[in-house]
């Protein structure tokens, strides 16, 4: 089974936003792990700025470099 890459508290960004809407965030900040769907670790995720939550799959996601 596939581990998770991101941790608790990292800020990530939607690689995918296909279907979305342009009121969407882009950039989250992991919130918990979740299980495996489809050979992909999920994520809870949350976005401060824009009161968003949404669970996005690992392969949908990149770590931002806060730098």
């Amino acid at each position: 089974m596939p581990s998770h890459r991101f941790t608790v508290g990292q800020v990530v960004r939607l690689v995918t936003t296909t279907g979305l809407s342009p009121a969407a965030a882009v950039i989250y900040t992991v919130a918990a792990p979740m299980p495996v769907y489809n050979n992909s670790p999920q994520y809870r995720l949350w976005n401060e700025e824009r009161h968003q939550e949404r669970v996005a799959r690992e392969r949908d996601l990149e770590a931002v470099d806060l730098k």
